[in-house]
Order: structure tokens, then sequence, then C-alpha cells
């Protein structure tokens, strides 16, 4: 066997792969595995802009059509999850691959104060952003405080 031919190992393409494979999600922190399979962790910004009153989340989301994308809101978390579809060439021979592909979930917890009733989503290229406005803070209001007395009753606002 002329050592200088890989193909001719047999399996060594395929453990190649899975190498290359092992390395790169060492490398690359946003791969999870999940079920047996890469998932991964789109790159997300969560912040408040002063500006327009309101909590924003961001995520980089491109190649991902916006259909596959799941918004869903349980108490104070929002559960971001879709799939990028993997459209790879069968005959392809790949020198380097570094696109995350499968299915993706994000976590963000959100501050009480957010009107979720109001938020809206936008998908523009390639970008997810979230914008969820504050609730306007109510006025103060005084509680009145009771004093009892032995024989009567009165309120704290009437001394």
């Amino acid at each position: 066997m002329d050592p200088r031919r890989k193909e001719n190992i047999p399996g060594l393409q395929r453990l190649q792969g899975e190498v290359d494979k092992m390395f790169l999600d060492l490398m690359r922190g946003e791969r999870v595995p999940r079920h047996g399979r890469a998932a991964f962790r789109p790159n997300a910004d969560v912040y408040f802009d002063r500006a327009a009153n309101a909590f924003i989340i961001k995520l980089e989301l491109a190649g991902i059509d916006p259909a596959e994308i799941s918004l869903d809101l349980e108490e104070h978390i929002l559960r971001i999850s879709g799939l990028r579809s993997d459209e790879r060439h069968p005959e392809a021979v790949y020198q380097q691959m570094e696109i995350a592909y499968g299915r993706f979930e994000r976590l963000v917890l959100l501050p009480p104060e957010v009107d979720t009733s109001k938020a809206t989503a936008d998908y523009t290229g390639g970008f997810l952003v979230i914008v969820l406005p504050v609730r306007e803070r109510s006025s103060s209001k005084r509680i009145p405080i009771t004093v009892r007395d032995e024989g009567s009753e009165t309120t704290g606002d009437e001394r």
C-alpha cells in the first residue's frame, strides 16, 4: 500500500472528518452538543435603549428563514429558537467549514418592567431585532395608615 494515498486506508477519511469536526467544536464556543447532534448559539446583544425606552434583543441569524424562527414568552423568559437548514452541495469537498447549521435556542431573562404586549420583532439583513418597551412607571400613591385607639378608629390622613 502506497502511504501517500490516504484514500486507500479504510475509514481514514471518516476519522479525519470526525477529528476536524471535534476540533472545530472545541474552538467554537457557540456550538453545544444537543441530542447527539451539534447545535449552535447565535450571537446576541441585549441592552436597554434610553431613547426608545425599550429593552432590545438583537440576534445574528444570517441565512435563516424567518418562518423557521419561534419567539415564545413564559413568565419573564423569552425563548428564541429555530433552525438553520444545511443546504450543502452533495458533491462538495470542503476545505473549511465554519457555518453552524441545525437547531438553535437562546433564552433571555426579561426584567419585570417590560411590556410584552407591545413587543415587536423585525428581521432585516440577517439580524433579528426584538423591541420590548418598558412600562411607564405608575405615579406614587400614598397609602393611609389606620390608627386604632381603644374607642375610635382614624386614618393617618385625618390627623
